[in-house]
């Protein structure tokens, strides 16, 4: 009887082994291509947009932005939110949507063309902050309008203070960068 159940543990156990590994690996390549377009760039040399931003206050920064990134920037007169298609020398594409035709095209900018670039950082708390502060500071002062049946004054630093603060912590999460002699968008290449 115990040899019995020592055998059936043997036979649960071996087969929980066989069922832990899964059947295919992925390879390095699938590995780097699903951790995003950062990461992809390093299986083959390609060429990618970078922006060098000398910040009065934070000192020098790089932003890089890869084919299959998504760009958000100003050139011509409009604003663009697409997707970075294909780097050369002195020009990038992005495709665009093209109705007429019910399909994607892509569309070729200068680099001296750009005269904005607006990022979108995720900075924990300040980015959730500038969007929550405002709000707070609305509901402050329809919560004391509602309730004192009037308004005050002692309630606007707090609304005033929750507002600004918004606002700032906005403005520090999504930045708009002129590009010009101090911030200069360059097209470099991995190896």
């Amino acid at each position: 009887m115990i040899a019995t159940f020592r055998l059936f543990l043997v036979c649960m156990l071996l087969s929980s082994i066989a069922w832990a590994q899964p059947q295919d690996t992925l390879t390095t390549e699938q590995l780097l291509q699903r951790r995003g377009t950062a990461y992809s760039a390093l299986l083959r040399p390609s060429r990618y947009l970078a922006l060098d931003v000398n910040h009065t206050i934070g000192g020098f920064r790089r932003y890089r932005f890869f084919v299959g990134d998504e760009m958000h920037f100003k050139a011509r007169g409009e604003k663009y939110r697409e997707e970075l298609y294909d780097v050369t020398d002195s020009t990038f594409s992005v495709l665009m949507a093209n109705e007429v035709m019910n399909r994607d095209e892509p569309v070729t900018f200068r680099l001296n063309e750009l005269q904005k670039i607006y990022l979108h950082r995720r900075i924990p708390f300040i980015t959730a902050a500038g969007t929550l502060f405002p709000i707070a500071g609305g509901v402050y002062l329809v919560a004391d309008v509602v309730n004192n049946r009037g308004f005050y004054r002692n309630t606007l630093p707090v609304v005033g203070g929750l507002i600004l603060s918004g606002a700032l912590f906005h403005i520090i999460s999504n930045p708009h960068i002129r590009v010009n002699k101090n911030n200069r968008l360059k097209v470099l290449q991995t190896y």
